[in-house]
C-alpha cells in the first residue's frame, strides 16, 4: 500500500539520531524547558523572520493562548472557517468567546470577501487557516482588520514553510500558531507547538502563561496552564529541522507532477492551483465521484483521505449548542474533495503510478 502519510517511514529513518539526543538529554537532567528547548525556539525564530517564539506542548494551546494575549474574553465573537479541524474553533469555546463560521474561495481558504458578510460590532479577532499549506491572503485580512481594532490570529498547524512574497506565514497577524503533532511536515513524537508573534508583550505574556502564569518559581502574575514544550519532544524536532528543507523541496516537486499530469482530467490538479508559496501539507484534488475513486484507488493499493469530510457547523459538537449556519462552498467542497499522497517518502515510481490510476479511473 503507497502510504498516505510517511510518519513511521520518518522514524525509522531517524531513530538512531533520536536515540543518540535523547541520551545526551538524559545525561543532563535538562528535562523541563532547557537547551533543547531553547534551540528549538532559536531555530524557528530564524524561520520566522525573527520574530518571537513561546514553544508548548500542543498548536491547540498555542491558539488559546493566543486569543488570551489578544485580550479575547467570554462574550467575544471570533471569526474562522468551518473546513478545518476541530481544535480551531474548539480553542475558541476554549476561552468562552463565539466561534462565527465564514465560507471559503474556492481554493478552500477564508478571504476578506468571506469574511466581511459575517463581520459585526462583537467581532473580537479573526483566525485565519492556512489550510494544507496554502497561505491565505493576509495583507488586505490584516489591513481591514487593523482598521477596526480587530485582532488577526493564523492558524499555521499544517504551514510550516508556507510562504507569502517569501516571508514565512505567522508573522502577518498579532499571533500565530503552529503544530508540532507527528503528521505535521515537521513533526514530533508525540505532541507539540509553538506560538510566534513579533510583540514583545505578547510574547512575555504567553511565555508566563505556558508555565502556570509564574513569574519566577514562588510567585504567579495569573492563572496559566502548563503547556510546555516537552525537552525529548524538543530534541527530536531539532533533529528533523536539518531535513525540513529537503522535505518541503520534495512535496513541492511531487505537486508539480500532480499538476502537470492531472491538469486535464476530470479530477484536475491540486485546489490551490499551484499557489506560489504553498508548502504542500496537503495535496487535494475534487472529483464528483470521489467516494468512487477512492474505492478505486485503494484497490490499485494506493491509500487517500478526506481532510475534512464532515465541516465543524455540521459535526454534532455545533448542532447540539449553535445555530444552524449555511455555508454552501465549505459543504460543496467537503462531498468532493481527495487527499492524494505527497510526502518526502514516495518514489517517483509510486507517484507516476498514483497519476496512472487516477488518469485510469478518469476513462471509466
Amino acid at each position: 500500500m503507497i502510504r498516505c502519510n510517511d510518519v513511521q517511514e520518518q522514524a525509522q529513518d531517524l531513530t538512531e539520531a533520536f536515540f543518540e539526543q535523547w541520551r545526551n538529554v538524559l545525561s543532563t537532567g535538562d528535562f523541563i524547558l532547557g537547551e533543547e528547548v531553547t534551540r528549538f525556539e532559536t531555530w524557528l525564530s530564524g524561520r520566522c523572520n525573527g520574530a518571537q517564539i513561546v514553544s508548548m506542548n500542543s498548536g491547540t494551546d498555542a491558539l488559546i493562548l493566543a486569543m488570551r494575549a489578544v485580550g479575547v474574553r467570554a462574550g467575544d465573537e471570533v471569526i474562522t472557517c468551518a473546513n478545518t479541524f476541530i481544535a480551531t474553533v474548539g480553542a475558541i469555546v476554549a476561552v468562552g468567546a463565539y466561534p462565527v463560521l465564514a465560507d471559503v474561495e474556492e481554493d478552500e481558504l477564508i478571504s476578506l470577501q468571506t469574511i466581511e458578510p459575517v463581520l459585526s460590532d462583537r467581532t473580537k479577532a479573526v483566525v485565519t487557516v492556512h489550510l494544507r499549506g496554502r497561505p491565505v491572503d493576509m495583507v488586505p485580512i490584516t489591513a481591514a482588520c487593523r482598521a477596526r481594532d480587530i485582532a488577526v490570529i493564523e492558524d499555521c498547524a499544517q504551514a510550516i514553510g508556507t510562504l507569502i512574497e517569501g516571508r514565512q506565514v505567522g508573522t502577518f497577524g498579532d499571533a500565530a500558531a503552529f503544530s508540532f503533532h507527528p503528521l505535521k511536515t515537521l513533526g514530533g513524537l508525540g505532541d507539540g507547538g509553538a506560538l510566534v508573534t513579533t510583540s514583545t508583550k505578547i510574547a512575555e505574556y504567553v511565555r508566563g502563561l505556558r508555565n502556570h502564569g509564574l513569574r519566577s518559581r514562588d510567585e504567579a502574575f495569573g492563572f496559566g496552564l502548563n503547556t510546555r514544550l516537552d525537552a525529548l519532544q524538543a530534541a527530536a524536532l531539532n533533529i528533523k529541522t536539518h531535513y525540513l528543507d529537503l522535505w518541503l523541496q520534495r512535496r513541492r516537486a511531487i505537486a508539480t507532477y500532480y499538476d502537470a499530469v492531472l491538469a486535464d482530467t476530470t479530477t484536475g490538479s491540486d485546489l490551490g492551483r499551484g499557489k506560489a508559496g504553498s508548502a504542500y501539507y496537503h495535496y487535494v484534488v475534487r472529483s464528483h465521484r470521489r467516494n468512487e475513486l477512492q474505492q478505486y484507488l485503494a484497490h490499485k493499493g494506493i491509500q487517500t483521505a478526506v481532510h475534512y469530510p464532515t465541516p465543524i457547523h455540521c459535526q454534532r459538537a455545533w448542532l447540539a449548542s449553535r445555530s444552524a449556519v449555511s455555508l454552501p462552498v465549505t459543504e460543496r467542497l467537503a462531498k468532493e474533495i481527495l487527499t492524494l499522497p505527497c510526502h518526502p517518502h514516495l518514489s517517483d515510481s509510486d507517484v507516476e503510478k498514483i497519476a496512472v490510476a487516477i488518469r485510469d479511473f478518469d476513462l471509466k
